[in-house]
């Protein structure tokens, strides 16, 4: 974003809260590295970073109409990296306290009891799946089973990647809100949604 358009954000932020796709990455391609590299500082983790610029960005978009009424868009996003950061300095935390709890358990009961709970969760998960909507069905089997990233999907299904951003955000959603209600233990939704990769 050249200067002139820095000193004019003000309506950028205008443009994007009537739904210009052009402001929103004009936006995007001027904070995004400075975000992602806050977040990187204080979380050590890229996959992270790019994770919470991502919700980040999301956000801002979800949001959009209420942009004009913020004062410093800088001090709002760079207030948002730090929340980011700490939700991913925390999660990588509780993982860790998760995955030892699971090493515990595994070498108390052995690994039976483990390998039945994790076909059935991944069963649940299976259905989980087959009740989202067919748009972020489509979206989240791209990522998962062919290994798409965000662009490739959006390309192949001829959305905008704000789209498909979108629709994997809400499946993931729908698939922990579904664990959680199932299972309830954190410990359990730790533990599945840390393996979703593998899917």
């Amino acid at each position: 974003m050249p200067p002139d358009s820095i000193h004019n954000e003000r309506n950028l932020l205008l443009q994007i809260a009537e739904g210009s796709e052009i402001a929103f990455r004009e936006l995007f391609e001027h904070y995004q590295r400075r975000l992602f590299t806050y977040v990187y500082k204080v979380t050590r983790s890229r996959d992270l970073a790019d994770d919470a610029v991502q919700d980040i960005f999301l956000k801002i978009w979800s949001m959009r109409q209420k942009l004009p009424e913020i004062e410093n868009i800088e001090a709002y996003l760079r207030r948002m990296a730090h929340n980011q950061a700490l939700k991913g300095f925390q999660a990588v935390a509780r993982e860790g306290l998760v995955e030892d709890e699971l090493a515990r358990r595994r070498s108390a009961h052995g690994s039976a009891d483990d390998g039945l709970l994790s076909k059935e969760i991944q069963l649940y998960i299976n259905r989980l799946i087959d009740q989202l909507t067919p748009s972020q069905r489509r979206v989240f089997l791209l990522s998962r089973e062919e290994g798409l990233r965000q662009q490739e999907i959006a390309d192949r299904l001829g959305l905008n990647l704000v789209t498909v951003k979108r629709h994997m955000v809400d499946a993931l959603k729908a698939i922990r809100d579904g664990l959680a209600q199932n299972y309830g233990t954190q410990a359990v939704v730790l533990y599945i949604i840390f393996r979703l990769s593998d899917y």
